[in-house]
């Protein structure tokens, strides 16, 4: 479901953000993509789902590549939670923030209802769908923001730092959500213990290349490899390694 064969990205100053990466997700599958700040994790996003072109190597998303004109395409297949809610939420209300997706891909009123609710429901805020955007909390914006792109029923979700903003209770609820839906998840986040509870696999990247790839336990138990990459044991296994 998420391909991508020897990227490299380089920013208009200069600076090399990624460096031949590779990775391989499968269906169903929900990955994490860790490393510390300036590793390239939320560039990586950025060009799997096309915000950024791919210059150099090749990424196919749900079999589509990742081309300019196949953008719109995309768009139906790959769901993108941006790292800021604010930079997804412009409606007048929580409801037709979330109703928006189905509504722009031209769905029934029906349809549109019924997705629309359903993402309502998933994210358990049905408390909030009378609401203004901006006069929601961040950890409620975060929550509209995933349940808007819920609504469009993606096959490929991508989340860059999901859990922040989110308090304890909602951090939880996100996580319950997320293990309930079959979709392809790629999670890019610094909450290691997150990916401890959700994600079966973790791809750790250093300075914008691939630097360990395998199951979030067994790398996050590697104290010399965990430095190495910049990043901390996470809280949950301090205490038992």
């Amino acid at each position: 479901m998420i391909h991508a064969k020897n990227v490299s990205y380089t920013y208009p100053d200069g600076n090399k953000a990624l460096a031949d990466v590779c990775i391989d997700i499968s269906e169903g599958s929900t990955v994490a993509v860790v490393g510390a700040n300036g590793a390239g994790k939320s560039t990586l996003l950025a060009l799997l789902v096309g915000i950024f072109p791919a210059k150099i190597g090749e990424i196919e998303m749900a079999g589509i590549p990742v081309k300019k004109d196949k953008l719109e395409d995309i768009r139906r297949k790959v769901g993108f939670v941006f790292q800021n809610p604010d930079d997804q939420l412009f409606m007048a209300s929580v409801y037709d923030d979330i109703a928006f997706g189905p509504r722009n891909f031209g769905c029934s009123a029906n349809e549109i209802k019924e997705m629309t609710e359903h993402a309502i429901e998933t994210m358990k805020i049905e408390h909030l769908k009378n609401r203004a955007p901006q006069k929601l909390s961040g950890g409620e914006k975060r929550n509209v923001a995933i349940a808007a792109v819920l609504a469009m029923n993606p096959e490929v979700l991508l989340f860059d730092e999901p859990s922040s903003f989110l308090d304890p209770k909602s951090r939880r609820n996100f996580i319950h959500a997320m293990a309930e839906l079959g979709h392809t998840k790629l999670i890019a986040t610094h909450d290691l213990d997150l990916v401890l509870d959700l994600c079966e696999r973790v791809i750790i990247l250093k300075k914008g290349e691939v630097y360990a790839d395998g199951k979030p336990m067994e790398l996050f138990r590697d104290q010399e490899l965990m430095e190495a990459a910049g990043l901390e044991i996470p809280l949950s296994l301090q205490n038992r390694t």
